[in-house]
């Protein structure tokens, strides 16, 4: 029977100087970029600007405004719509004459 072994191979230890590199604690002077040159950044260029942004209380006041101006047209549209119903009813109306009962 062959011999087996009693321990399995043990994965390296965080212990060991070779097993972590950690990165400096100083900023290198190369990583200054050059002139005309782009570093990565993680805003966005639209949420570095605020000059040319609108508010978005703006935007809900202007939507709220127009919906109430519709919504005010639409009830002056149904008002004359009956008011000339009313008016050609009343019309038609006198044109029968007088009811007789």
């Amino acid at each position: 029977m062959p011999d087996l072994p009693t321990a399995a191979p043990s994965a390296p230890s965080a212990t060991e100087p070779s097993a972590v590199v950690l990165p400096p604690l100083t900023v290198p002077d190369k990583a200054n970029s050059a002139v005309g040159e782009s570093q990565m950044t993680l805003m966005s260029p639209t949420a570095l600007s605020e000059q040319n942004e609108t508010d978005w209380a703006i935007v809900i006041g202007i939507a709220l405004v127009a919906e109430i101006g519709l919504l005010w047209g639409a009830a002056c549209v149904g008002l004359w719509r009956r008011r000339i119903a009313l008016y050609r009813a009343a019309s038609k109306a006198a044109e029968a004459g007088p009811a007789m009962g």
